[in-house]
Parts: C-alpha cells; sequence; structure tokens
C-alpha cells in the first residue's frame, strides 16, 4: 500500500521533479522531458511520478509556474528596494535582464513553450499575471505623476518586447562580441524608458 505523504513531502517531491525536467529541458528542449525519464533520473518506479503529475503537459505546467513565481518574487524584491518613483522602471528592467542571464534556462522555459488549454493551468496563469504587475504598477503610477507619457499598457508592451528582444538575441548567441550584453542593456534600457518620458533629456537609469 502507498505510503501517504505529507502535503510538504510531496511539494518536496514536485520540485525535485521540476529541477530535473528543467536540466532535461536545458539539454534537450521540450522532447528531453517525459515522466518514464524523470522516474529513472529520480531512481524511482516508472508508475512513482504519476502520484504526482498526470502528464508531460502537467509537469511542464507546473515548472513553468514555479520558473513564472521566481521571476515574479525577484521583480517584486526590486520594486521594494527603489522607493524613487522615477527609478523603479529602470530598477525593475535591469532585475529582469539579470534574471534572464542568471537563469537562461528558466527563462527559456517561461516564454519558448507552448502551453495547451492553459486555461486548465490556472496556477500558472496567475503566477504569469503576478509576474507582469510589477512592471504595469509602476508605468501606470509614472504616468499619472507625469514622469511617464503616453498609454501605459503600450509603454509596458514596448518596454518589455525590448527586453525580450535583446534577451532572445543573446541567449541565441547571435550578438557577437563587438559589444558587452549588459552594457547593450543599460543604453536600451535608458533608451526606452527616455522615449517615454516628459522630459527625454533625463537620463533615467539606477545604474
Amino acid at each position: 500500500m502507498p505510503k501517504v505523504l505529507s502535503e510538504e513531502e510531496i511539494a518536496c517531491f514536485r520540485n525535485r521533479m521540476c529541477d530535473h525536467a528543467l536540466a532535461s529541458f536545458a539539454k534537450s528542449g521540450v522532447e528531453g522531458i517525459s515522466l518514464r525519464a524523470l522516474a529513472a533520473d529520480l531512481r524511482c518506479s516508472r508508475t512513482t511520478p504519476y502520484r504526482y503529475f498526470k502528464n508531460k503537459a502537467d509537469i511542464l505546467a507546473a515548472l513553468r509556474q514555479r520558473e513564472f513565481a521566481r521571476i515574479a518574487d525577484t521583480l517584486e524584491t526590486a520594486l521594494g528596494k527603489e522607493p524613487t518613483l522615477s527609478k523603479q522602471l529602470s530598477a525593475l528592467c535591469h532585475a529582469y535582464f539579470e534574471f534572464a542571464l542568471a537563469f537562461p534556462d528558466s527563462y527559456r522555459v517561461m516564454y519558448s513553450v507552448s502551453q495547451p488549454d492553459l486555461s486548465k493551468y490556472t496556477a500558472l496563469e496567475s503566477e504569469i499575471a503576478r509576474s507582469s504587475m510589477p512592471m504595469r504598477h509602476v508605468v501606470k503610477a509614472a504616468v499619472n505623476a507625469g514622469i511617464l507619457k503616453g498609454d501605459p499598457v503600450d509603454i509596458c508592451y514596448v518596454v518589455w518586447a525590448g527586453l525580450h528582444g535583446l534577451i532572445s538575441l543573446h541567449l541565441s548567441h547571435m550578438l557577437g562580441e563587438q559589444r558587452d550584453v549588459t552594457q547593450l542593456a543599460t543604453v536600451m534600457i535608458d533608451s526606452l524608458i527616455r522615449s517615454v518620458s516628459e522630459e527625454p533629456a533625463l537620463s533615467v537609469s539606477n545604474k
């Protein structure tokens, strides 16, 4: 008869499975993830993973949920450390960029995996939404305060697209070695924020 596990034990084993799933993704992409392979990695029976996840889609959703939660935590922490409204968007952009550089496989699994029937995974949807809230909150507050100009939703998309584009080029090894990617990020973030600032000539970098 299977052992009755506590919620803490279940969460711990699910997290270990996510660790191994991320490692498999880093090595072989989505195709490298399977419950049978995870059972071998974890040295448990082939049926054990099915006590925690119904199928591959479930573990991918759990993995992506965990990584979106991590970047959300990172952005919320960065926002809490910068009390000056005019500098908060820059702080968030740099925190977002630095997370992607520190955890490239996490970033890839967050944004390169297509999750069918996303509505089935409400916890994943919640973390995706939470990860966008710090920037949405700051941009809206900055527009209301007259620091930024334009539609807050448009500004968020433009800034996010810029960040994601540079990160994607870097992770695809398309930038070459003529410029340091961190230096490029600083130039791009400053330029993006100046373009939507009420005072375009004012530098708003937190660096």
